[in-house]
């Protein structure tokens, strides 16, 4: 329970470092949003991915936007989404990507965890 309020704590920490240039989007709000204008991506490794995701989601790790933040560049221009299992990875995603100039970021409230304990349907 210790390990994880104390993970819980530094992912709030992580998302509260970014918070100043990425909102936050409720689960509900994804959900009625329409995903042609806007760019869903879960920063978790391929396997998490390929376990189940948000529906309409990409994958891109968040190595891969550590070690090249323009990944994403053909992106730049719509809203961009992130999420990973609990926030802290999520926040480092968009923490490179804000350096990089990435304006339109938000991040999914609840993360996959709250995805998944709201009961949302996933794709596989």
């Amino acid at each position: 329970m210790f390990k994880q309020a104390t993970f819980w704590v530094l992912s709030l920490l992580s998302v509260s470092a970014y918070s100043a240039n990425v909102s936050n989007i409720s689960q509900q709000e994804l959900l009625k949003a329409d995903t042609n204008n806007l760019v869903i991506v879960d920063v978790r490794t391929a396997e998490e991915f390929q376990q189940g995701h948000v529906p309409n989601a990409i994958n891109v790790p968040l190595s891969e936007i550590i070690d090249n933040p323009a990944i994403l560049n053909s992106s730049k221009g719509k809203p961009i989404i992130l999420y990973c299992r609990s926030g802290y990875r999520a926040g480092k995603a968009a923490e490179a990507l804000t350096k990089d100039g990435y304006q339109n970021l938000s991040h999914l409230e609840g993360d996959m965890q709250g995805w998944l304990k709201a009961g949302l349907s996933i794709e596989k």
